[in-house]
């Protein structure tokens, strides 16, 4: 039998949404792809400030539309030839569709940007109310080219594959707690869920083992905890400087590699490309203090993270 008889086919974004009657539609138009990409802002006072389009989309900022609908004042991104699908990236090459719309005019109208405090052009244009289903539900996988973050071609456009589309809007995703054994989020991810209830009780009631990945480079950082507050209160101090400073490695700096790391990037680093994994757990007392402290320099040696990784001891 051959074997290529039992390969599923992907599912493409263009059948989804029916890219093909678009076009019909729309004869005179072409369809455009816009994987937006996080930037740095610059303050009136000259400040470098990280725009992070998931998370102005996990809060509600209005300013993302504006944003993604700009245009340049020497140089438009978006004209009136253009169907243009947004996507912006919630997970490593990941990426959500939040609108679609049909430009009708290269400038809109203006619209006043809060960090620089200056205004700029957006373009004109009517929402594709039949795809309003899919906002917040559609994930493409994808990879953006160096230096690009649309696209038009329509060998490109049409071969795009479809992740999933999700039950739940993401905006809406179920924060309950999914087992420690299936612990792996984002920073992004982890930082929104875990004050939850369900969250924070399940990870302040155990000791245990984690593994910090950096997705970008493939280093490991792996540690335990067994303070008070178990595997939350250690990952919350990660989650807010990135590295624990209280935390004795070595006899020069705590957490000395993930420091050096997190002052020369700045957390913006740490919040794009950091993973959080439980390896193990343990009930919180003694006997687990111990476990967690002789597991920890087991998966040390396993994962090469001393040799490869950020562990300093």
């Amino acid at each position: 039998m051959d074997s290529n008889q039992h390969k599923i086919s992907p599912i493409l974004l263009k059948d989804v949404l029916r890219f093909d009657n678009l076009r019909e539609r729309f004869p005179d138009k072409r369809i455009k792809l816009r994987f937006n990409t996080s930037w740095n802002d610059i303050t009136e006072n000259g400040e470098r400030v990280r725009r992070d389009y998931r998370k102005m989309y996990e809060s509600g900022d209005p300013f993302i539309f504006d944003s993604i609908l700009s245009q340049k004042e020497n140089r438009k991104r978006l004209s009136s030839a253009d169907i243009v699908f947004q996507f912006i990236e919630i997970s490593y090459h990941k990426w959500l569709l939040i609108d679609a719309m049909n430009i009708t005019a290269d400038i809109g109208y203006r619209a006043h940007n809060p960090i620089s405090n200056r205004g700029f052009n957006v373009a004109g244009g009517v929402r594709l109310s039949e795809y309003t289903p899919f906002f917040g539900r559609l994930t493409v996988n994808w990879t953006n080219k160096p230096q690009q973050f649309f696209y038009v071609d329509p060998e490109l456009v049409d071969n795009v594959e479809v992740h999933e589309i999700s039950e739940h809007a993401y905006l809406d995703r179920d924060d309950d707690f999914v087992g420690y054994e299936n612990v792996c989020k984002s920073y992004v991810e982890l930082r929104r869920i875990i004050d939850s209830k369900d969250w924070k009780e399940a990870l302040k009631s155990v000791y245990g083992v984690y593994v910090i990945t950096d997705k970008k480079t493939g280093k490991l950082y792996v540690g335990s905890a067994y303070g008070d507050d178990g595997i939350y209160g250690h990952w919350l101090i990660y989650l807010n400087s990135g590295f624990d400073k209280d935390e004795k490695e070595t006899g020069e700096y705590p957490n000395k590699k993930l420091k050096e790391l997190v002052m020369r990037e700045r957390m913006a680093y740490i919040t794009e490309n950091f993973q959080y994994t439980i390896l193990e757990i343990f009930q919180k007392n003694e006997v687990g203090k111990d476990r967690a402290l002789k597991r920890e320099s087991y998966w040390k040696e396993v994962l090469h993270t001393r040799s490869c990784g950020y562990n300093d001891n």
